[in-house]
């Protein structure tokens, strides 16, 4: 979804080329991470949940490059990766179109895609191996892996940018403006991926003593419930139009059109009753019914 997200800031600062770079070597990358994903579940035997993973770089390490690579690349890792240039060149446009605000918020998050990514590798490919890996091995498994794994690169950037001359160009930042938003953008990509190697490398006791206090078992419990939004979205749209949809259903307008319905009904059973097959309930019936209809004659005249 970051991703995503920088290609609508993109648009939303007018740097229609950007988008589009960005859009095209995002495919690579994330195509790349996807294929490696469902790799890694098929070689861990359908498993899913990357706690129950570890130490898998030794057992596939083809997929574990994939993983370096596109997770580099989606971390825009400076120079070397496609993911650096097209995501700069957003960063450039919202710079030079005068939005500084969403230049420093595409920054920091490049910084909280590039921790959260490599925690994940780490957490995945390093520590303690918790499931035996099958590699699995052939042409048609390796050889997609291997070309994204290459367009994923820098390589992916040169092939791109003959397609931007379709749409207006962006508003060029100075030569001196644009080398120091690549080395900030670069240094904090760094700073994000150094410190998830600080964090989730090795024993991983800081980060173990800060989720079991009090502080991190509350934060954690709201991290796993998406921020607190699907108890908002409940809520503030969910029961709200249930409340609605109940008293639309019991809408008395429906209720007494059904009257006439429910009153014919009850007067087929009762004329049902009466045909009882005996011939007194019949001669009575009619008397009955002569009576009423004289009654009602003499009244009206």
């Amino acid at each position: 979804m970051s991703q995503i997200g920088y290609m609508f800031l993109a648009l939303g600062v007018q740097a229609w080329d950007a988008a589009i770079f960005h859009l095209m070597t995002h495919a690579f990358f994330k195509a790349l991470l996807f294929l490696a994903s469902g790799s890694v579940i098929l070689a861990c035997h359908h498993e899913q949940n990357i706690f129950k993973m570890g130490g898998l770089r030794k057992s596939i390490p083809l997929v574990y490059l994939c993983f370096l690579v596109g997770g580099a690349a989606l971390s825009a890792l400076p120079l070397v990766t496609a993911g650096f240039f097209s995501k700069d060149e957003i960063l450039a446009g919202a710079m030079a179109n005068g939005h500084i605000n969403l230049m420093v918020a595409g920054l920091v998050g490049a910084f909280m895609t590039s921790l959260y990514t490599f925690r994940m590798i780490f957490i995945v490919f390093h520590g303690k191996e918790q499931i035996h890996a099958h590699a699995v091995k052939g042409i048609t498994h390796s050889l997609p892996l291997i070309v994204l794994l290459i367009l994923s690169t820098f390589v992916g950037a040169l092939i791109v940018p003959p397609l931007q001359g379709v749409l207006p160009q962006t508003t060029e930042l100075a030569h001196g403006s644009m080398l120091t938003l690549e080395i900030t953008s670069g240094v904090v990509a760094v700073v994000g991926i150094l410190l998830a190697a600080w964090l989730w490398l090795g024993k991983r006791t800081l980060v173990t003593s800060i989720a079991n206090s009090a502080p991190g078992r509350l934060l954690g419990t709201w991290w796993y419930n998406a921020w607190g939004f699907d108890w908002l979205y409940d809520k503030v749209f969910v029961k709200p139009f249930l409340g609605i949809a109940w008293l639309l259903k019991r809408d008395p307008l429906n209720s007494m059109m059904n009257i006439p319905a429910v009153l014919s009904r009850f007067a087929g059973k009762g004329l049902l009753l009466s045909e009882n097959g005996y011939l007194r309930w019949y001669v009575a019936s009619m008397s009955i019914g002569a009576v009423v209809v004289l009654a009602l004659l003499m009244v009206l005249r």
